[in-house]
């Protein structure tokens, strides 16, 4: 049986600021996706929010990039939420919903959209067994997933499982976005093998504002794919900022495929950094959180939620599920991202603490810039004077 699993994630409104969906608003979302399931649209799904972006985690029959289910069912449940906000008057009603109408599918709309098409139970035998992990970020960028993503497909170091399973040996294609690139009807992407192209694939996802892991796939089995992000630009849809883009992620494990230990490994020793934060304009540590953590700390510090499922012959998961930063094993974890937000925050608005000047492009500072680069004047270089050991640039 092939399946589709489709996690779908926007922000449309949130309580008292950037903080956390309504109750309201997620029974309104809720009671769609519940609806689609009793009609036979869908098969499976939950609700759940990180920060204050509402996901809908499903399962379904029509492929990748449906209609009907992205425009028919995803985008109406964002629109039936809200309409709750509105209500309520809750901040950012509609935020990420930068179009009036989308047509085929969502994916350039506001929403991000991570989906994988795949055969449940496959019978050359080399799946026995379907599960999976879904990431959910806020406050941060699309590329947040690259370090994690390279180190637990291309790091021993990291993930001992590359050298233990010969299964993962023949190694992955990473397919790589652009997402500078602005155009509505083409992606600019380049597919690399790792381990073979190991090193190319760090120079590109070293700069994560500019690209993204887009996908991953396994050449064990040829055409098998593991990962899907939703790595897209809010600010090449919508022309200005909007907010962060707030990537959520599929990433299937066990069996010829990395085991979820091994993928949240980074989230513990590495604590990366990334950009977002308080209005999307800082470099700060990523704080792992329980799904369902509202934003209520200093700085608006990113977060990143991870849960797993197991899905049966039907395409059934929504009633078991694992929540992997959910419990006091990442404690200590939380604690040193916290300790080095402060630590960072301390030095203010200055250097390294702040987002690059693409992501700084999309704020107030631009305004500001462009009124002051008016009022600079030239000025006639002068030697100095009266200083005899004076010898110029080149001495």
């Amino acid at each position: 049986m092939k399946v589709t699993l489709s996690a779908i994630k926007a922000d449309v409104g949130s309580i008292a600021g950037h903080t956390r969906p309504s109750e309201e608003m997620l029974e309104a979302v809720n009671k769609l996706l519940q609806k689609n399931i009793k009609s036979g649209l869908l098969i499976d799904g939950i609700v759940t929010y990180t920060g204050d972006d509402i996901a809908i985690i499903f399962s379904h029959t029509q492929g990748v990039g449906n209609e009907k289910i992205h425009v028919g069912f995803a985008w109406q449940a964002f629109l039936a939420a809200t309409e709750i906000a509105k209500q309520q008057g809750n901040y950012g009603a509609g935020q990420d919903l930068l179009v009036d109408a989308p047509s085929g599918n969502v994916r350039g709309a506001g929403p991000g959209v991570a989906e994988i098409e795949f055969s449940i139970n496959p019978k050359q035998g080399y799946r026995n067994a379907e599960a999976f992990m879904i990431f959910t970020g806020d406050k941060c960028a699309p590329g947040a997933y690259n370090l994690p993503l390279y180190l637990a497909f291309a790091d021993p170091m990291h993930n001992g499982g590359l050298l233990l399973n010969p299964k993962m040996h023949m190694g992955w294609t990473f397919t790589i976005i652009d997402m500078d690139h602005k155009s509505q009807s083409e992606d600019r992407i380049i597919q690399l093998n790792v381990p073979e192209q190991a090193w190319e694939v760090a120079a590109l996802l070293q700069n994560p504002d500019r690209f993204a892991i887009e996908s991953i796939h396994s050449r064990f089995i040829s055409d098998e794919q593991v990962v899907s992000v939703s790595a897209t630009r809010l600010h090449n849809i919508a022309g200005k900022y909007t907010g962060k883009d707030d990537p959520i992620a599929i990433i299937r494990t066990q069996g010829i495929f990395p085991a979820p230990e091994e993928i949240v490994e980074p989230y513990a020793t590495i604590n990366q950094t990334v950009s977002g934060g308080a209005r999307g304009s800082h470099n700060m540590p990523q704080l792992p959180v329980a799904i369902n953590t509202a934003v209520t700390g200093p700085y608006c510090q990113p977060l990143v939620s991870a849960i797993g499922f197991s899905m049966n012959h039907e395409g059934k998961f929504a009633g078991r599920m694992v929540d992997f930063f959910g419990n006091t094993a990442w404690d200590f974890a939380r604690l040193e991202a916290q300790r080095r937000a402060a630590e960072m925050r301390r030095q203010g608005f200055f250097g390294v603490t702040m987002g690059q000047q693409t992501e700084i492009a999309y704020t107030g500072l631009v305004e500001t810039w462009t009124n002051l680069d008016k009022k600079f004047k030239l000025r006639s270089g002068q030697a100095p004077t009266n200083n005899e050991n004076y010898q110029g640039l080149d001495s």
